[in-house]
């Protein structure tokens, strides 16, 4: 593959499992949060990380297909890349990782968006030729 994934290694915490002993499904929906904000921070320079800036993105939708359970002693990780890019939106795929398996795959939709107008608006071009580079050829 000719495209960059961004990687983000997880920290699993006693409190992401429940009464059965594996990672709540709501937790993972937590993981792929943090992998997008921060490659959002990393990749785009965007992020929320930076005092007094806001991040010109709102997640308009996730899903999540559940392929195996994780526990607390896993060492997962969440890889993302770009499957699509349109004018005001692009999607973000993601794949749970732990080193021997996939536990979790997952698709989010976000839109560019200018809050003091209250609308979408388009994807500015470098940030949409960085993008790119994390979506794989057709």
């Amino acid at each position: 593959m000719d495209f960059k994934r961004y990687r983000c290694d997880l920290q699993v915490r006693f409190r992401d499992t429940d009464g059965l002993g594996h990672i709540n499904n709501a937790v993972y929906h937590s993981y792929i949060e943090m992998c997008r904000t921060q490659w959002l921070d990393d990749a785009l320079g965007c992020g929320i990380f930076t005092e007094g800036r806001r991040i010109p993105i709102i997640l308009a939708r996730t899903e999540m297909d559940y392929l195996k359970q994780a526990h607390l002693h896993d060492r997962l990780y969440v890889e993302l890349f770009i499957s699509q890019i349109g004018d005001k939106s692009f999607h973000q795929r993601y794949e749970i990782k732990s080193q021997q398996q996939t536990i979790a795959v997952a698709k989010a939709v976000l839109v560019w968006f200018d809050f003091d107008a209250n609308q979408s608006v388009s994807i500015p071009d470098d940030k949409r030729e960085i993008m790119r580079t994390y979506m794989p050829a057709d």
